[in-house]
């Protein structure tokens, strides 16, 4: 192979790179969720998954469950709640459970896997995001 070719492959490869105000999209690997830290808010949406920075563990948003929460617009006399069903992992382990969290009193809002607590702070009108707290 030409070195001067090759040369100019990468040069041209790391132009384009620094385009678009020196932000570069990285495609994530299904291996490696992006990464969330300890005491911070994270979204997530149905499927997402992200890695707890410093730990062993992983934490996937499956499911709105159900949602009794008064819609927008109504008044009701009991506020209801929505439940979602999170699936922990410990890669490192091999260790994996599945839970579901509450925004209203019905149950928990907060588990401890791997060391860690995994707090639900709020779900969005239609489930399709919720905001979840490392600590």
């Amino acid at each position: 192979m030409d070195l001067k070719k090759l040369a100019l492959g990468i040069g041209t490869a790391a132009a384009l790179a620094g385009c678009a105000g020196g932000t570069v999209a990285v495609a994530q690997t299904p291996s490696r969720p992006p990464a969330a830290e300890l005491g911070g808010n994270v979204a997530l949406t149905p499927g997402q998954e992200v890695q707890v920075s410093g730990r062993d563990l992983t934490v996937r948003y499956r499911q709105l469950v159900s949602d009794s929460r008064c819609k927008p617009g109504r008044q009701c006399f009991v506020a209801g709640e929505a439940v979602v069903a999170l699936v922990l992992t410990e890669p490192g382990r091999g260790e994996h459970t599945s839970v579901q969290l509450h925004t209203g009193r019905q149950g928990p809002d907060a588990t401890s896997f791997a060391g860690t607590t995994v707090k639900l702070e709020a779900v969005d009108g239609a489930g399709n995001r919720i905001l979840v707290r490392f600590s």
